[in-house]
């Protein structure tokens, strides 16, 4: 069974950090730069919040605030929902769409490692479902063969 640990080998453990002060604009600055949808929120090494794409359009832009003007305190969500490195992709999965969340941090031993979203998870489940499938299809092989 896949791990979340086994998600952020192939990913790679990088997370985009903003801190409560950062305003909306920078934080939005940062997710464009590296092509993601959110940003983890820290105070000094606690994390406190995740902004994402949808906080940006519903909290901000919907809400008709000024993205240089609004810290992210005021419109990040919080808690941030986590999990650890050893937990199975099949339980973030069923927490993701139980809570309807895009996003996971992943926390071991209180300290952030990495994160993962929805589409990491289903991706894993792919490769879970491709491997399956080159198994059933090799011992056809070897049944007729």
């Amino acid at each position: 069974m896949a791990t979340v640990e086994q998600i952020l080998t192939i990913k790679g453990p990088d997370v985009i950090i903003a801190t409560l002060d950062s305003s909306v604009l920078d934080a939005a600055k940062l997710m464009a730069e590296a092509n993601v949808g959110s940003v983890i929120v820290k105070n000094g090494e606690q994390v406190v919040g995740i902004f994402t794409e949808r906080d940006l359009s519903r909290r901000v832009v919907a809400a008709g605030r000024d993205p240089g003007a609004t810290a992210l305190a005021d419109v990040m969500s919080s808690p941030v929902r986590s999990c650890a490195l050893g937990e199975p992709v099949d339980d973030c999965a069923e927490k993701l769409t139980a809570e309807h969340i895009r996003h996971m941090a992943v926390i071991e031993d209180g300290v952030l490692v990495g994160l993962i979203g929805l589409r990491d998870v289903m991706a894993a489940e792919l490769r879970k479902s491709e491997q399956k499938i080159k198994a059933l299809e090799n011992l056809l092989a070897e049944q007729s063969g």
